[in-house]
């Protein structure tokens, strides 16, 4: 081959790849990355996510990385196979999500891209668009952020990383006030960086912005009795649980003046137990403000968090002699705070005493809550951040619900054609005075009136108590697999004892405690007589 042969050749190869270069967009690295910009900008004002449709959203999922313990957090909810909405990574929990769910999904179909950032992977950290992935992610990584995944009833998942605010707005000019704050994203796939207008106020993570935040669905107004049992339960150096009793409390409202009484009041000594009655005295009266804290705390239960209940629990949280007996679940229900109570046994079954007392709570509807205060959850962290277990269930209590007061048909037409009708009269009737004579037709007009009336009356309770029962149906419906936790301020509010009822008109009492009664049988505490120690008599006598 002759050098002029070879020089064609020489040439020929390097014409085919420079060729090659400029068909691949691989002459430079200014060229390959302003080409690439070139394509992404032609995204601008493009649906982010082509096909997708708001109402065929079955799951939102939600993926955050906390920098302080450099551990992922992921927070889902989907709609399971009965159409229901639940939290699994709350053991399934109900959601109520239909309408944060819809914006959610809406937010998605129409967001758009609004403006190209970058399109190199290197300003990922920048603009804190980096994955959340246990994967990918060393200790102490900056720049990560919320990946956002919503999924449809054929499987498809459309994700976004959403990242740090950025202000935009070149058209306006330097004119700051002109510029508008939108969202740094991009898609896990594609390392474009662009900008978007999203709410994401509306991806919430925290558990209790995706429930029923009122857990008993209790209105304040319809309280009428309080039960308050102060008991504390633990286990005696054999392992055998040994109960302290405290106090029973029982509160009625006055419906006519509605006012807080005290139907009865028992304390405990707390070395013999022996109960004795709490009588207030002269200087002394019914906490109500503290009473106002309970009940807006029960209309407005808030939990931290859900668990469900072991498989041996029943959802009325009764148990049988057999079952409580197996070490297994005797161990269970010890870790949860939950004891059986022999005395109560009946058809076999024995309730469930709680570590930390109980209270019942009677409505006028009928409805009655019964909430048991267990024991310490043992993962809680710091002592700010403390959580208890709470047990709920319900019954019905139709002793509640007023019996109608039906009136009486008159008697029969008498001989002079009059009824013998009292019953019937109105109550401020003098019934001395002479009455007007009735008619036959008269009489019987009145005994349909009555009689309809009665219906009616009859017809109202009847129906009270069907709802009633129904109501307590569908609780503990609603309760059966689960408990709940709650924190240490919650529980301080529902938590009552004979104490907190009492508050003193004056603090005319000496000693450390001013203002708190004598009460016998806590010795030991600081301001308060020891009933073991007999007082001295006067030196006069």
């Amino acid at each position: 081959m002759n050098n002029t042969i070879q020089t064609c050749i020489f040439v020929a190869l390097a014409a085919g790849s420079v060729l090659a270069a400029i068909m691949t967009n691989d002459i430079g690295e200014t060229d390959t990355s302003q080409n690439r910009r070139d394509i992404a900008k032609q995204q601008e004002g493009q649906a982010v996510f082509e096909g997708f449709t708001a109402e065929r959203a079955v799951e939102l999922k939600i993926t955050t990385y906390d920098e302080s313990t450099a551990r992922i957090k992921s927070f889902s909810v989907k709609r399971d196979g009965t159409g229901q909405w639940v939290i699994p990574s709350h053991n399934n929990y109900p959601a109520d999500a239909e309408e944060q769910m819809a914006s959610a999904a809406a937010a998605f179909s129409t967001l758009e891209v609004k403006e190209v950032v970058d399109v190199d992977n290197s300003v990922h950290q920048e603009y804190h668009v980096v994955e959340p992935n246990t994967e990918t992610l060393d200790v102490g990584t900056d720049g990560v952020g919320t990946m956002i995944t919503v999924t449809d009833e054929e499987g498809k998942s459309y994700s976004l990383i959403v990242g740090a605010k950025v202000m935009r707005g070149s058209q306006a000019g330097i004119d700051p006030r002109m510029q508008r704050s939108y969202f740094a994203a991009r898609k896990p796939d594609s390392d474009t960086v662009f900008t978007v207008d999203l709410n994401m106020g509306i991806f919430e993570t925290e558990f209790s912005k995706w429930i029923d935040t009122n857990l008993l669905g209790i209105n304040g107004l319809d309280v009428r009795q309080i039960g308050i049992q102060d008991y504390f339960i633990s286990l005696d150096p054999q392992g055998s649980p040994i109960m302290l009793r405290r106090s029973n409390s029982n509160l009625q409202l006055d419906e006519t003046d509605q006012i807080w009484m005290i139907e009865n009041m028992v304390q405990y000594d707390a070395n013999t137990q022996e109960p004795f009655t709490i009588e207030l005295a002269e200087n002394e009266t019914l906490n109500l403000d503290r009473l106002n804290t309970l009940q807006s705390a029960l209309e407005n239960l808030s939990i931290n968090g859900v668990m469900r209940k072991p498989a041996v629990l029943r959802p009325d949280l009764k148990i049988t002699p057999a079952a409580i007996a197996d070490e297994q679940t005797s161990a269970t229900l010890t870790q949860l705070g939950l004891f059986g109570d022999p005395n109560t046994t009946v058809n076999n079954l024995m309730d469930l005493k709680s570590a930390n007392g109980e209270i019942h709570i009677s409505l006028q509807t009928g409805v009655k809550y019964i909430l048991r205060f267990g024991d310490v959850d043992s993962t809680s962290g710091s002592e700010s951040s403390i959580q208890r277990y709470l047990f709920v269930t319900s019954v019905f209590q139709p002793n509640m619900i007023p019996a109608p007061e039906y009136r009486t048909l008159p008697t029969a037409v008498t001989d002079s054609g009059c009824q013998d009708a009292e019953a019937a009269l109105p109550e401020e009737t003098d019934s001395a005075e002479e009455q007007p004579e009735l008619t036959p037709e008269q009489l019987a007009d009145l005994k349909e009136e009555i009689e309809r009336d009665n219906a009616r009356l009859k017809e109202e309770y009847e129906t009270k108590l069907a709802t009633a029962e129904n109501t307590v149906r569908l609780l503990n419906g609603r309760f059966a697999d689960w408990f709940y936790l709650i924190d240490e301020t919650t529980y301080n509010k529902l938590h009552l004892t004979n104490t907190d009822l009492i508050d003193a008109k004056s603090t005319e009492l000496e000693g450390d405690l001013p203002g708190l009664r004598n009460l016998p049988g806590l010795p030991g505490v600081p301001g308060l007589p020891d009933s073991s120690t007999p007082e001295p008599a006067p030196e006069n006598e």
